[in-house]
């Protein structure tokens, strides 16, 4: 069975399905992505992405142009939801890169 005989669909194009649009297209797959907005534009507060997913937005050859529009955060603070207050703090920065390869 030939599996790029026909287009494979993919529906909303968040970052999971712009991403896998890529990746496949990128492989040779015919893909056809659809989205129920008219235009694409920013939605809800924001993406933290893992040292994972920047290794392969960085494959896939878009982590150069995402860089000089993304802010990197410095550190993941974990808070009390009754009193606010820090409970943890987790440093990111350089430290992340320095640990995991990528930034985060």
């Amino acid at each position: 069975m030939d599996l790029r005989a026909g287009p494979i669909a993919i529906a909303g194009a968040g970052i999971a399905g712009l991403t896998a649009a890529l990746a496949l297209a990128q492989r040779g797959f015919q893909v056809r992505l659809f989205e129920r907005s008219d235009r694409l534009e920013e939605v809800g507060a924001g993406l933290q992405l893992s040292p994972n997913a920047t290794r392969l937005l960085d494959r896939l050859g878009v982590l150069s142009i995402l860089k000089p529009i993304a802010v990197r955060a410095e550190a993941v603070e974990i808070r009390s939801a009754r009193t606010l207050g820090r409970l943890a703090s987790v440093p990111l920065g350089e430290k992340a890169v320095r640990r995991w390869g990528r930034p985060i």
